[in-house]
């Protein structure tokens, strides 16, 4: 059903773009990135980069219709091209938004998941000052749902508060263990965020839960496929149960703040995502970030840490100490303790486009691995 309501308000969409008389009431607009970059070791990996120079992890294109159908409704629909995934359009956004007054607003259909401080802006990289969010805190493998929203705008003296309250379902493939890719689906996902805005100060609380997640494992590795087959061989089922993501429960949460007074800003995010009884660790994520503006340029710097942690180990234990090993593996294969420090400078080139230079360092504490990338990019919008 979600998939139908996808497609319908697609199609109105596209009957909108159609109609000679709709022409003068679609607002149109868009943005992209032409980004660069290349790790400096020969054997360094970082945010889908090497050692060779490549244009297509950080580029994309989008462009994005909205017409309004009357003085209180309105559909939205936004198209992207990633080079990342060889440049195919996909529809990232579609929805239905009916303004019910002044300061409240329902949406409905294929929407941003508002995890993040910088949810609604993730692929407008010109309204960031980074070349790419944090990818210590902006790491949860998908960005949208389909479902419903509602948002309230509220004024308390001198503070501004902005409530979403969130309610839908995600089904996506994402990238799991060793960068292969599984199905992945949450049901009944519900969560709000409030914003509190005073002066240059904008403070920032989210949560989000589901009580249905699920995570395909089986088939998407051979090594893994082999794992679960020799469990059930030794009938290790509970093993099989506690690594397995089937109807778990899920939860984020997350806090962030921003101080940005035009001249310089500072600000911070931290976040946890944990999925019960299964192989995904409790990821606790966090940066901080600071920078200075001259004229048409900026400088600036961030520090961002991962901090997994495997919860309740006890749960995979097997009496088989070889057969453990491989549990604990299994078990492992997805925790992170990554810092990673950045600088980046931007220049304005163009009222709408920026040019952005940024070299990353990442510092894997479980490896004692290290990566670094440099690169650059030009990010618009129009």
């Amino acid at each position: 059903m979600k998939y139908s309501l996808l497609a319908s308000i697609s199609a109105t969409a596209l009957v909108m773009s159609s109609s000679a008389l709709a022409q003068d009431q679609i607002e149109w607009s868009g943005f992209g990135s032409i980004a660069a970059g290349m790790t400096t070791g020969s054997n360094d990996q970082l945010f889908g980069y090497d050692n060779d120079l490549d244009f297509n992890p950080g580029s994309l294109f989008a462009l994005q219709a909205k017409a309004n159908l009357s003085d209180k409704l309105s559909v939205t629909t936004q198209i992207m091209s990633r080079g990342s995934e060889d440049f195919d359009l996909g529809v990232e956004w579609a929805y239905l938004q009916y303004q019910l007054t002044d300061s409240a607003s329902v949406n409905v259909g294929k929407l941003r998941l508002p995890f993040y401080m910088y949810s609604d802006y993730l692929d407008v990289g010109y309204s960031y000052h980074w070349l790419r969010t944090p990818q210590s805190v902006y790491r949860v493998p998908f960005d949208n749902y389909t479902g419903v929203s509602f948002q309230h705008n509220a004024f308390v003296g001198d503070f501004t508060f902005n409530t979403q309250v969130v309610a839908g379902n995600m089904q996506d493939d994402i990238s799991v263990i060793g960068g292969e890719t599984a199905e992945a689906e949450l049901n009944n996902l519900i969560g709000f965020n409030t914003s509190a805005m005073y002066s240059n100060l904008t403070m920032r609380v989210a949560y989000y839960q589901t009580n249905d997640a699920n995570i395909q494992l089986r088939g998407i590795d051979g090594d893994v496929d082999a794992l679960l087959t020799l469990l059930e061989q030794v009938g290790a089922d509970q093993i099989i149960a506690e690594l397995d993501a089937s109807e778990d429960k899920g939860t984020f949460a997350g806090v962030g703040v921003m101080y940005d007074n035009f001249d310089w800003f500072v600000g911070a995010e931290y976040t946890e995502l944990e999925l019960e009884n299964s192989y995904v660790p409790k990821q606790r994520s966090a940066y901080i970030t600071a920078g200075k503006r001259f004229d048409s340029w900026a400088l600036h710097a961030t520090y961002g840490k991962t901090d997994d942690k495997v919860m309740n180990p006890e749960r995979f234990a097997v009496p088989d100490p070889q057969l453990q090993a491989v549990v604990n593996q299994a078990a492992n294969i997805v925790v992170t303790e990554t810092a990673y420090s950045s600088i980046g400078v931007n220049f304005n080139i163009a009222p709408s486009a920026v040019l952005k230079f940024d070299v990353t360092h990442a510092d894997n504490k479980l490896t004692d691995e290290s990566d670094v990338l440099a690169s650059a990019a030009v990010q618009f919008v129009f």
